[in-house]
């Protein structure tokens, strides 16, 4: 038997994640719809890979519960559920408080200038509605102070959930008045901890999280993508 050489095996690897990488932001853009078919055949040739790349691809995305396999109909993207916005942003708006609070006596000065020019970034990228940017920037605001917390488990825990609900962010941000609301939140949030108030920082990004769970089921309960 030949074993595969290291360069094939590295090209291969790097095959199996861009597949995975493009599958899995088709899906929460919304390029694949809730109830999509996705064919590894169709999808290998449009890709110009194999399908073995692709079926793991949508193995993995089976297990993040993106993808399901229908037994007529095979592999679908699968429906938004409305009790899973209610359970996960429940459980964020939990781990955020608590995260923010363990954040405050660690942030400096330099975080926060940073954290401020994250946010202005922020104004600016949804002035001329680039999402793909605002969704930048708001993963880095959070993982500054996810990363602040200085607690390992937590911070793991916390980038699970905002990866499970990625799909739920796509859709939020497109819903008219949250992008300001959003940018209105994140800076009560900032200057709440610049202030010292830390407890006030805490149900303030408590009610990010509620707030965003609020919006979304208001404007989507009749949303065929939700089930």
């Amino acid at each position: 038997m030949i074993e595969p050489s290291n360069s094939a095996l590295s090209q291969y690897r790097t095959i199996k994640h861009i597949v995975y990488d493009e599958l899995r932001r088709a899906i929460v853009t919304g390029k694949y719809s809730a109830g999509s078919r996705l064919v590894a055949d169709h999808i290998a040739r449009q890709l110009g890979v194999s399908p073995t790349p692709v079926r793991e691809a949508l193995h993995r995305l089976e297990a993040e519960g993106l993808v399901r396999v229908n037994p007529h109909h095979g592999v679908e993207v699968s429906q938004l559920s409305i009790q899973e916005i209610i359970e996960i942003y429940h459980i964020r708006g939990a781990l955020e408080s608590l995260a923010t609070r363990l954040a405050a006596e660690h942030l400096t000065g330099a975080d926060f200038d940073r954290m401020n020019a994250l946010l202005d970034d922020m104004d600016d990228a949804a002035r001329v509605k680039d999402l793909e940017r605002i969704l930048s920037v708001n993963r880095q605001f959070h993982g500054m102070i996810w990363q602040a917390t200085q607690s390992p488990k937590l911070s793991d825990l916390l980038e699970n959930y905002y990866d499970s609900s990625q799909r739920f962010r796509y859709v939020s941000i497109t819903i008219p008045g949250r992008l300001d609301r959003i940018s209105f939140e994140h800076r009560r949030i900032t200057r709440a901890l610049l202030d010292g108030d830390i407890p006030l920082a805490g149900v303030y990004a408590t009610e990010h999280y509620e707030g965003t769970a609020q919006y979304l089921l208001s404007s989507l309960r009749e949303n065929p993508i939700l089930q």
